[in-house]
């Protein structure tokens, strides 16, 4: 059983960049106002639900965004630790 861990690093960057792509497409801007002068209990409701579905929309991109962050300096400790690893088994 191998104790190896591969991490391949510039799959890892493509994939955050292709999420990151996607995010920056992802729109989470709903209609403020539709029915905009209707008093139907319906169309206020609908209201509260779009926006409510937009703070949603922007906290989803901010969480992915933040978790990109992570992963990227996570990936760069491995990589860091791995040049070192190697580094200093090359000395001996």
């Amino acid at each position: 059983m191998s104790n190896e861990m591969l991490v391949k690093f510039s799959e890892v960057e493509q994939s955050i960049s292709r999420i990151e792509k996607s995010l920056s497409a992802f729109n989470a801007e709903l209609p403020k106002n539709t029915g905009e002068g209707n008093t139907l209990d319906v169309v206020n409701r609908l209201n509260e639900i779009n926006h409510l579905l937009t703070e949603v929309g922007n906290a989803y991109k901010e969480i992915l965004t933040l978790n990109n962050q992570t992963v990227r300096e996570s990936v760069q400790q491995l990589e860091n630790a791995d040049q070192e690893l190697s580094t200093s088994m090359q000395i001996r």
